[in-house]
């Protein structure tokens, strides 16, 4: 029964993530990423972040806040780099908070270091959540690759950890592991086999996905 179970949850990861395909994933070097077309803010809120940053090998608006990690993700002996840009205003006590924040999400970027220098690799556009007084998301490196948290806290609260690690070329989830108390309690996790999953279709709204099944198994 089990064993059924984990493939049900793979099929079902494995449906949702095909709707947007490479949508989430950009390989485009010297890509500039701009201030999102979709996000209402202030005119005043604005004119504090003009401008743009060159850096990871990568130009952005100033509108994004980097956070940065070293990391060798290929064994080659040389640091790169994962980085979460965050919209300004996040992390922040000013008042410029657009009304629809919530739709306004981090990305993730994933630099190689060659010659020295920083090359963007991988932007993952659709894998990271905005934190919330709710809601606490952050990234830390391991051995293999890196591992996305996330923390929903409440009366029923749920934590995850989805284990991420780059072999042939790529990256790819090697697990998600979930643990739930409230009205819910239970402590599983996900395995998925070699080439399985790769991070490109993953997406932010996927663990929800997963709560929703094992809360109502």
């Amino acid at each position: 029964m089990k064993f059924l179970f984990f493939i049900f949850t793979i099929i079902l990861v494995f449906i949702s993530c095909n709707k947007i395909g490479n949508k989430n994933i950009k390989d485009i070097p010297n890509d500039t990423i701009k201030i999102p077309e979709n996000i209402s803010v202030e005119k005043n809120c604005l004119e504090k972040v003009q401008g743009y940053k060159n850096k990871y090998g990568i130009v952005f608006s100033n509108y994004y806040k980097n956070e940065s990690l070293g990391i060798d993700f290929d064994n080659n002996k040389t640091t790169d780099t994962v980085t979460v840009l965050k919209p300004y205003y996040q992390n922040s006590i000013n008042d410029c908070y657009p009304e629809n924040s919530e739709f306004d999400f981090p990305i993730l970027l994933i630099s190689k270091t060659i010659n020295k220098k920083s090359k963007i690799f991988k932007i993952f556009k659709n894998v990271l959540k905005p934190n919330t007084p709710v809601y606490y998301e952050k990234i830390t490196t391991n051995k293999t690759g890196f591992v996305i948290s996330k923390d929903i806290t409440g009366n029923n609260g749920f934590y995850t950890k989805t284990y991420v690690s780059f072999k042939y070329n790529n990256f790819y989830l090697d697990s998600i592991y979930v643990e739930s108390w409230g009205l819910h309690q239970y402590e599983k996790t996900i395995r998925f086999r070699n080439k399985a999953f790769e991070l490109s279709r993953y997406k932010r709204t996927d663990i929800d996905s997963v709560r929703n099944i094992l809360d109502n198994q």
